[in-house]
């Protein structure tokens, strides 16, 4: 239980990463991570527009899987931890990363699309 606990953290890490960049407008337009829509594929700017909206919450969950994950691995690790809390944990933290990917993508293109001239 304790490896599915790091690997969600891990995931908010990666959320942090790609929100920063997305801040930062350096995620470029690509196959493999970011949301990828049919309006953020039409054009880069739409790309861009999306991601920079959808930064801020990207990053806070990835902030709140990484917090609560570094709060909970170590004793997960020496096996201090019930493994049904440890399950709870992750489910949350899984629920976290699902909310957050969801909530970017929801939030970012209603954004991008109402400042669209």
């Amino acid at each position: 239980m304790a490896l599915a606990l790091t690997i969600a953290t891990l995931g908010g890490v990666l959320f942090l990463v790609l929100g920063w960049m997305s801040l930062l407008a350096k995620l470029p337009p690509n196959t493999w991570a970011g949301i990828r829509t049919p309006y953020t594929r039409k054009s880069e700017e739409n790309w861009y527009a999306t991601h920079r909206a959808a930064a801020p919450v990207l990053i806070w969950s990835g902030v709140a899987v990484v917090a609560t994950g570094l709060a909970f691995v170590p004793f997960a690790l020496a096996g201090k931890l019930d493994d049904g809390l440890v399950a709870v944990v992750t489910f949350v933290l899984a629920g976290l990363l699902l909310g957050g990917a969801v909530g970017s993508w929801f939030y970012g293109t209603r954004v991008a699309k109402s400042h669209r001239t």
